[in-house]
């Protein structure tokens, strides 16, 4: 499915495939709600059946006592970046990766969990968001960090432009694209999560730099990674997946 990535990335569509979904702070929140605990919110969640445009989430505890989101169309159209806290306001960016320049905008809202209900669910209102999103994997495995080692790939643009990572042991990120731009970073386990915390920088030929930041995730079979990040300034958002 496609999409775009800021940058340099931004200027042509991605090839993606969302197949297990996917951190990040931002500013104040949107008024007030019933109070949660962000951290109980920690997991994947996906919309109903023949809900359109179906939309994955994952949400990341972070240690400021709030909770990071990611929200991805399955259609690769629409990638939502909030941060959720305990009086169940959120805020943070939406972005049409359709676009050429996914510029995000600002969105500002509320969340209702039912999380003693089986399965659990939560809504968003107000935050370009779809539905109801139904809790299908709670992440509780911990990463593996050796998991994620090795070379990885991406095309872009129908084939026009590859990018390629390689990580090490370690979670050191190196990289570089058919385009010559170049990938310096870290895609880090994430404690008692299964989620990885990616971030790099993209320096290219034309002497552009911008720094980015956001979540990773692995599918079942190890072999495709899912990666979802905003630049430094939140100005511009991306999604990526990669393949062994």
């Amino acid at each position: 499915m496609p999409t775009a990535i800021a940058g340099k990335l931004a200027a042509t569509a991605l090839t993606l495939v969302v197949g297990g979904l996917l951190a990040a702070c931002g500013g104040g929140g949107g008024g007030s709600g019933p109070t949660i605990d962000p951290a109980q919110l920690k997991g994947r969640w996906v919309t109903a059946a023949g809900v359109a445009p179906a939309m994955t989430a994952v949400v990341v505890p972070d240690v400021n006592g709030a909770a990071n989101a990611w929200l991805l169309a399955q259609d690769a159209s629409r990638l939502v970046k909030l941060v959720v806290r305990s009086d169940s306001s959120a805020n943070g960016k939406t972005y049409a990766l359709g676009q050429g320049n996914a510029i995000g905008q600002a969105v500002t809202g509320q969340v209702n969990a039912a999380l003693t209900a089986s399965p659990k669910t939560i809504a968003f209102t107000g935050l370009n968001t779809t539905g109801t999103l139904t809790q299908s994997d709670a992440l509780a495995t911990p990463a593996v960090q050796a998991e994620v080692q090795g070379s990885w790939s991406a095309t872009l643009g129908g084939n026009a432009q590859t990018v390629q990572w390689s990580l090490a042991a370690t979670g050191g990120l190196t990289g570089s694209s058919t385009t010559g731009c170049t990938y310096v970073g870290s895609v880090a386990a994430i404690a008692s999560t299964a989620a990885y915390s990616v971030s790099f920088n993209e320096s290219c030929a034309d002497g552009s730099k911008t720094a980015f930041g956001g979540v990773g995730t692995l599918n079942a079979a190890k072999n495709g990674l899912t990666v979802v990040v905003a630049s430094a300034d939140e100005s511009r958002g991306a999604a990526l997946f990669l393949a062994k």
